[in-house]
């Protein structure tokens, strides 16, 4: 019997309707009731808890008890409220209410999608940073011999050893940068799926060197 956002703002909207057109508010919510798109069971829970002849506060407390949103079931014992003013004003007041409830909800939902598109982004550019460094730490001993030949410098295995370690360090700040960057949120599995990534990349590189070598 639970009631989701979506469902009770069609509630409110068809009994600011209703009380518009003069009709009583047991009989406002019972028409919004029968007229919910929910599944035949719970309805039919609804429409019986109606049929009781409880008084529209008692029926209001229990729209709110039902209510999933608890911040959205203050609204039921607001409505309660203002049955004090006419079936008319209620109305226009009730739709004036949903009517911002819905515009929130819609301005939830587009937050919600690009924050869902900026994690794959986050994820993505994070991956493709890992595996292109961890590349660049497999042929690294590749990169040093050329150096070393060219230039005629030596430099050490400890520099070596390090170097992957401090490549790592890098893509893992690169994902906090981008994070920050795009007003995302770092978590574990994006650590984790971005050191997969690297490692993969470098055992990759490292095996190629060594086959060509």
């Amino acid at each position: 019997m639970a009631l989701t956002n979506e469902e009770v703002i069609f509630l409110l909207k068809t009994i600011a309707n209703n009380l518009i057109l003069g009709r009583s508010i047991e009989n406002s919510i019972f028409l919004a009731m029968k007229n919910l798109q929910e599944n035949n069971q719970n309805k039919e829970n609804w429409i019986k808890l109606l049929n009781l002849g409880l008084g529209y506060k008692e029926i209001l407390v229990k729209l709110a008890d039902y209510t999933e949103d608890k911040s959205l079931a203050r609204v039921w014992l607001l409505l309660s409220k203002l049955m004090g003013i006419s079936s008319y004003e209620t109305g226009e007041k009730i739709l004036e209410i949903a009517d911002n409830l819905e515009t929130n909800r819609k301005l939830m939902e587009k937050r919600n999608s690009t924050l869902k598109a900026q994690r794959y982004k986050t994820l993505f550019l994070g991956s493709a940073t890992s595996i292109f460094l961890g590349i660049l730490a497999g042929l690294a001993p590749l990169f040093v011999t050329f150096v070393a030949i060219f230039r005629n410098i030596t430099i050490s295995q400890t520099t070596l050893n390090i170097m992957p370690f401090s490549l790592y360090f890098i893509a893992i700040s690169s994902i906090y940068f981008i994070s920050d960057i795009g007003f995302g949120k770092i978590n574990f599995k994006t650590i984790i799926f971005t050191t997969i990534a690297y490692i993969c990349s470098f055992f990759i590189a490292k095996g190629i060197l060594l086959l060509v070598l």
